[in-house]
C-alpha cells in the first residue's frame, strides 16, 4: 500500500471519521471545511445519531456499512471520553409484528405492555444500541484526528479544480454541498428542530416514527436530552419556532408513560437541514487530470450509523488505487 496524500471536503461525523480511518491506514490527510477552528457543521451536530438497524435492498452495502458501525460504536463506549453509550432504543409501533432483523440481532425483544403508552401495541426493542452525544463524540474524533497528524483548514471548495495538485485523492464529504460542487439534483434538504432540555433521569431512547405522535424522538444524553419531532420539508430557512417547539415538547411528553418536558426545562432550540437523498452517494470518480474523487454524502438520516462502516470502504478504495 502506497501512503497517498488526501483532501477531505468536509469536517462533519463523514468527514471525520473517513480522516480517521484514513490516518490509521497510513495515509497523510488533510480536511478542508467552512467552519471555524474546532467548530461543527450543524447536521452533524444537531442530529440524533442513534444506532438503529437499517438496510436498502438496492444497495446491500448499507446493511454491512450498519452491522460494522455498530461494532466499532460498542468498542467505542467502553471509554467515557468519546460520547458513545449503550443503550435501551424503543421503536414505538401500531401494530405487533417481526421486524426483519428480529433473529439477526440478540438484543432485540418487543416491549412489555407496561414499557409503553396505550397509544401503541407494540415498541421494537433494542437493549443496547449506540447512542452517541455529537458534541462530545465530534470533538473527541477531532482531537483523535489531530494527535494522528491530520491537519485542518477552514476553507470552502466550489470546484474540484480548487484543491491543489499535491492531493492524490479528493474525499467528497460536504453533505448538501454536493447539491453546488458536482450539481447533484438528486441530493435535498430535509428540514428538523432540535430541542434539547435538561437532564432528568430518563435514559432510554424512544421513536415514534408512524404512530399518534409522529415523528418525535426523545434521545438522553449524560448532560441534557434532544427532542425532536418535525420534519417539514426542503424550507431551509434556519431560523427556530417557538410554536413547533411547544408542540415537540408535548408530543414527547406523551409518548412514554411518566415523562414530561415543559417550556422551563428547554436548554436551547436549533433548525438543521439533513442531506436527503434516495441512495447514499459512495464511489469513485476520476477528474479529467486522473486523481480520484470518492463521493461520501447523502446519508438520508444514517450519517452515524453508516459512518464507520463507509470510512473503512473508503480506506480499501484508496488502498487499491
Amino acid at each position: 500500500m502506497n501512503s497517498k496524500n488526501v483532501l477531505i471536503l468536509g469536517a462533519g461525523v463523514s468527514g471525520l471519521t473517513t480522516a480517521h480511518k484514513l490516518l490509521q491506514a497510513g495515509h497523510k490527510v488533510t480536511i478542508w471545511s467552512k467552519e471555524r477552528d474546532g467548530d461543527f457543521p450543524s447536521t452533524s451536530s444537531n442530529a440524533y445519531a442513534m444506532w438503529v438497524p437499517v438496510k436498502i435492498d438496492s444497495d446491500p452495502r448499507v446493511e454491512r456499512w450498519a452491522d460494522e458501525s455498530f461494532s466499532e460504536f460498542e468498542k467505542l463506549s467502553h471509554s467515557p471520553s468519546t460520547g458513545v453509550a449503550m443503550k435501551e432504543i424503543f421503536v414505538l409501533r401500531q401494530t405487533h409484528e417481526e421486524p426483519w432483523y428480529a433473529q439477526k440481532l440478540a438484543c432485540f425483544r418487543h416491549a412489555r405492555a407496561e414499557e409503553i403508552s396505550a397509544d401503541y401495541k407494540d415498541a421494537h426493542v433494542l437493549d443496547a444500541a449506540p447512542v452517541i452525544d455529537p458534541p462530545v463524540y465530534l470533538s473527541w474524533l477531532r482531537k483523535e484526528v489531530l494527535a494522528a497528524g491530520g491537519s485542518f483548514v477552514q476553507r470552502t471548495v466550489e470546484n474540484f479544480s480548487d484543491c491543489p495538485s499535491e492531493y492524490s485523492a479528493i474525499i467528497n464529504c460536504t453533505g448538501l454541498g454536493a447539491r453546488q460542487l458536482v450539481g447533484d439534483k438528486e441530493l435535498h434538504p430535509e428540514r428538523v428542530q432540535v430541542v434539547k432540555i435538561k437532564s432528568n433521569g430518563f435514559d432510554k431512547v424512544v421513536i415514534d416514527d408512524e404512530g399518534p405522535n409522529k415523528r418525535a424522538c426523545i434521545v438522553p444524553h449524560d448532560d441534557y436530552i434532544k427532542l425532536g419531532a418535525v420534519f417539514d420539508g426542503e424550507k431551509e430557512s434556519l431560523e427556530v419556532d417557538d410554536t413547533l417547539t411547544k408542540d415537540i415538547l408535548e408530543r414527547c411528553s406523551r409518548m412514554v408513560p411518566g415523562f414530561k418536558a415543559e417550556l422551563a426545562d428547554v436548554l436551547s432550540v436549533a433548525r438543521a437541514l439533513r442531506p436527503e437523498r434516495a441512495l447514499t452517494r459512495v464511489e469513485v470518480e476520476k477528474l479529467a487530470d486522473g486523481r480520484s474523487v470518492v463521493h461520501n454524502y447523502g446519508h438520508d438520516g444514517m450519517g452515524y450509523i453508516l459512518s464507520h462502516g463507509i470510512a473503512a470502504e473508503i480506506v480499501g478504495y484508496l488502498n487499491a488505487l
